[in-house]
């Protein structure tokens, strides 16, 4: 039986995992999509964590902190592939 740990856990992997690859695809697909929106999306990210003033829960934390975390990897990566070109 899954605690609620393991639980918390497996939301964490499955929306950054999803996530990512979303962008990811994003990125390849829309030649439209910059590094501008994708910061845009982590600010609001962000504020919408910072809103938690009715107290969410401990699942609902983990799936923005997943999905900030995809934001933040996915424009590192962006980032690091410029900066080799």
């Amino acid at each position: 039986m899954a605690t609620d740990e393991d639980i918390i856990s497996r939301r964490y992997r499955e929306t950054y995992a999803s996530l990512h690859r979303q962008l990811l695809e994003r990125r390849r697909d829309d030649p439209d999509f910059t590094m501008d929106d994708l910061r845009a999306f982590l600010k609001d990210a962000h504020v919408y964590q910072d809103h938690d003033w009715i107290g969410r829960g401990a699942l609902f934390d983990a799936t923005q902190a997943a999905t900030i975390a995809a934001y933040e990897a996915v424009l590192a990566e962006w980032q690091a592939e410029l900066e080799k070109a």
